[in-house]
């Protein structure tokens, strides 16, 4: 008679580990905003360093010879280069937690592969 309710178990352990969510996520945010990672622009002279969740910490520049427009397309080369690492730093503590939680939550790795630009 209840043979088709065998997943009833998984959901309601779902349904217990949702309540849980807000508050992984607060403390998996405040992890991410104290954890930094760093881009450099393809001439090695400007490095950008970023938290976790976007950002900017600090900006490094060597303008040794080289001119301001220059300069300035190094600083968005690190930076974007530092953002990347940052988007797929976060996105993999979300499944991280996602699976530590045992939430499986349909789509959820599409997600993720999106976010971080795969």
């Amino acid at each position: 008679m209840f043979k088709g309710l065998g997943n009833l178990g998984n959901i309601a352990s779902m349904m217990a580990a949702f309540k849980d969510l807000p508050q992984k996520m607060q403390e998996l945010n405040a992890r991410m905003q104290s954890e930094h990672v760093r881009g450099d622009s393809s001439c090695g002279r400007v490095f950008v360093i970023v938290n976790c969740v976007g950002q900017v910490q600090s900006v490094n520049i060597t303008d040794d010879g080289i001119s301001k427009g220059e300069t300035e397309q190094a600083v968005v080369e690190a930076a974007n280069a530092a953002g990347a690492v940052a988007k797929q730093t976060y996105a993999e503590a979300i499944r991280e937690m996602v699976n530590d939680m045992n939430l499986d939550i349909p789509g959820v790795d599409g997600f993720l592969t999106s976010m971080m630009g795969r």
